[in-house]
């Protein structure tokens, strides 16, 4: 007699159903461990350096070229391995004075409309508006540590000496400037008008044109090539490497740590779902025997504890990575974390799902080896 599919569901249910508080912490400390993993990889992967994040939402250049004169933009686009170009801009040195103190910035002429390539993400209050000339954007960071809002007065001096009277009129970040006060001066994005007002002298400007590569490890190679083709109007080049760098959080450290707790864990684990297995077996002896006597077969057996205690692993997975995208989405939503990438992801959840399968597969089998209950005998 072959026993239905159906009657191996009802007694998984039933058994888990029984110990609801055993089954719960198995499913917790398995999510628990995962999580642990993940963050520790993404830590280690370095995808909460705010720099990643930002360089990939605005699609940021790899290489910014500062220039006397207007550059070329025809001969830089063709340089081997450049996909795109963003300006070039204008920008012009300026004094900030707020609060009593006189503050030095660029202010670096950006279009309304935002472009392509290296496009700053607005955080607070609103963009670059042509039927607001007075109003800039600055750069988030900056603005925190001078203490400037959305709607603050923004008085700046230019080259010449002449004051003038600007609004905040948002706050932005970029991926192609490091924060304040690390990298300086601070910046903040104005209309071609607004500069126009600001430094009228076209001799005290400069030209700032972004290039975007197709591959980063060619930036030096490029570098040469831009510089090689521009001859003498370079007068400065920042790529970004050093932009990454002064963005750069301490936290490869801990991420080792993170990652050393969470394989420990991850055996410690496997030896809990193999104890409890074990033991859940033990306490089982004579119901699985009564079951064998009743038609199921050694197989059924193995598959249905296995099927019980690995859903639990497996569930305990799903909530792991699950709460994992909640820490790195929201708890360090300040470092503009990167989800980490699909490999080391997929790595993570196949060998913890092996180790919880290896771990409760001997006692699984173990139960399949129970015999019987012995016939009783004929009166």
């Amino acid at each position: 007699m072959t026993v239905p599919r159906s009657a191996e569901l009802r007694w998984i249910r039933a058994d888990l159903r029984a110990r609801r508080g055993q089954a719960a912490l198995t499913v917790l400390a398995v999510a628990g461990i995962v999580t642990a993993l993940i963050v520790a990889a993404t830590l280690l992967e370095g995808g909460t350096n705010p720099w990643r994040g930002l360089f990939e939402r605005g699609h940021g250049a790899h290489i910014w070229i500062h220039s006397k004169d207007v550059p070329d933009v025809s001969a830089l686009r063709g340089l081997p391995g450049v996909t795109d170009v963003a300006g070039p801009y204008r920008s012009a040195p300026a004094t900030l004075a707020t609060g009593g103190r006189r503050v030095p910035i660029t202010l670096r002429e950006t279009p309304a409309a935002f472009t392509s390539v290296a496009r700053p993400l607005p955080r607070e209050g609103r963009w670059l508006d042509a039927r607001s000339p007075d109003g800039v954007v600055v750069e988030r960071s900056f603005a925190r540590a001078l203490g400037l809002r959305p709607g603050s007065p923004f008085t700046v001096t230019g080259l010449n000496g002449a004051t003038h009277r600007l609004t905040v009129a948002g706050l932005a970040e970029s991926g192609d400037q490091g924060f304040y006060p690390e990298w300086t001066p601070g910046l903040a994005w104005t209309l071609g008008q607004t500069l126009d007002v600001v430094e009228p002298a076209p001799g005290r400007t400069e030209a700032v044109t972004g290039l975007r590569l197709a591959d980063p490890a060619d930036t030096d190679l490029v570098v040469q090539r831009a510089v090689f083709t521009l001859r003498n109007q370079v007068q400065r080049v920042t790529t970004w490497r050093e932009v990454r760098a002064s963005m750069e959080l301490d936290d490869r450290l801990l991420g080792l740590l993170l990652a050393l707790f969470g394989a420990a864990g991850l055996v410690a684990a496997a030896l809990a779902l193999a104890n409890a297995a074990g033991g859940r077996v033990l306490t089982q002896l004579r119901d699985i025997a009564t079951l064998k006597s009743l038609g199921f077969t050694r197989g059924q057996v193995v598959r249905m504890l296995l099927a019980e205690h690995g859903t639990l692993g497996l569930l305990g997975i799903a909530l792991g990575v699950l709460a994992a995208r909640l820490v790195t989405a929201y708890a360090m939503g300040e470092t503009v974390a990167v989800p980490l990438s699909a490999g080391p992801l997929a790595a993570i959840v196949a060998g913890t799902a092996l180790a919880v399968l290896v771990a409760v597969l001997v006692p699984a089998w173990r139960g399949g080896r129970v015999p019987p209950l012995p016939a009783a005998p004929a009166a």
